[in-house]
C-alpha cells in the first residue's frame, strides 16, 4: 500500500476518501515546521511512521485510522499527542474539511472537536484552554471540568449546543472574574445537560456526584481561607481576648480538618462577630 502526503488544498479530497471506507493517517511537522499530513489504506497506521520520516517527518507524531459517516470525520488516534492532535485540528481548521471533525483515542474518550467555518461557535479554544487558576485557589478541579466538557458541547444538537456554548463563555468569564462558585454552577448545570443527552462517558447521577464533590472541595478551601484570615486578625488583638480567640480558630481548624464545614463556619462566625466587638 502507498502512502498519499495530503497537502491543504487536498483535504476535501481526503475527506471524500473516508466516505468510502476506514483510511489510516500520520501526521507530524517536517524539519521547516510545515505540517506534514498522509494516508493510506489498511489497519495499521502505525505503519505511516515510516513514510512520514522519509518525507522529513520528525517526532512527535500522531497516527490513527479516520472514517467519514454522514457530515462527521471521527479520527481515532490510536498514538496520542495533544500538542500534535492540535496542530492537526490546526491544520484541518485552515483547510476547511467542511464536515464535524472529532478526535478520539483508541479507548473512544473524545479529545477534540473540529466545526466547519461558519458554525455559531462561541468560545474559542484559548479561552478555556489559558484559563489557569493559582494553587490552591480551589477551582484546580472546575478548570479541568471545563475542558473536559467543552469538546463534547460540540456534539450536542444544533439549538442546544449554541446554549450550551454560551453558558460555557459565560462560565469562563466567572472564572476568569474569581466567582468560582457561579461558575462551579453553571458548569454542572451544562454537565447534567451534556449527560441527559447521553454525551459525556458518566450517567447522570455520577455526574451529579462529581459535582457535589467538587463543590464541597471548593467550599472547604474557602473554609481554610477564612481560618487563616481570622488567624491573622486574632493574633492583632489585645492580649486578654486573644488567647480566647486564639482557641476558638484551634477549634475551627480542628473542625474544619475533620470536614465539617458546617460546624466550622458557625465558629468563625462568633469570631468574626467578637473581632467586631474589639474593634
Amino acid at each position: 500500500m502507498v502512502a498519499t502526503r495530503i497537502p491543504g488544498e487536498d483535504v476535501k479530497s481526503m475527506v471524500r476518501q473516508g466516505t468510502r471506507k476506514r483510511m489510516c493517517f500520520g501526521f507530524c511537522h517536517d524539519k521547516k515546521n510545515d505540517p506534514l499530513l498522509m494516508i493510506e489504506p489498511g489497519k495499521k497506521p502505525e505503519a505511516l511512521s515510516v513514510p512520514l520520516k522519509k518525507a522529513g517527518g520528525e517526532p512527535p507524531m500522531t497516527w490513527g485510522t479516520f472514517v467519514v459517516r454522514s457530515d462527521q470525520m471521527e479520527m481515532i488516534c490510536e498514538k496520542v499527542s495533544a500538542k500534535v492532535t492540535g496542530q492537526l485540528k490546526k491544520f484541518l481548521r485552515k483547510n476547511q474539511p467542511k464536515v464535524n471533525v472529532l478526535f478520539f483515542d483508541k479507548g473512544g474518550n473524545l479529545l477534540d472537536s473540529l466545526k466547519p467555518e461558519g458554525s455559531d461557535a462561541v468560545v474559542s479554544d484559548d479561552k478555556v484552554a489559558d484559563l489557569a487558576p493559582p494553587e490552591g485557589s480551589g477551582a484546580q478541579d472546575l478548570v479541568q471540568r471545563l475542558k473536559d466538557i467543552r469538546p463534547r458541547i460540540a456534539l450536542a444538537p444544533g439549538p442546544l449546543e449554541i446554549k450550551l456554548k454560551r453558558a460555557l463563555a459565560k462560565s469562563v468569564q466567572q472564572v476568569n472574574d474569581g466567582r468560582l462558585q457561579e461558575a462551579e454552577t453553571l458548569v454542572s448545570m451544562i454537565e447534567m445537560t451534556l449527560a441527559k443527552i447521553g454525551q459525556t462517558v458518566e450517567s447522570e447521577e455520577l455526574t451529579q456526584v462529581k459535582a457535589q464533590v467538587s463543590r464541597d472541595k471548593m467550599s472547604m478551601d474557602a473554609g481554610v481561607k477564612r481560618a487563616q484570615a481570622l488567624r491573622a486578625n486574632v493574633e492583632r488583638s489585645p492580649g486578654a481576648a486573644r488567647s480566647k480567640l486564639d482557641r476558638a480558630v484551634h477549634e475551627a481548624a480542628k473542625l474544619l480538618k475533620s470536614r465539617d464545614l458546617e460546624g466550622a463556619n458557625k465558629v468563625m462566625d462568633k469570631i468574626e462577630k467578637a473581632l467586631m466587638t474589639l474593634g
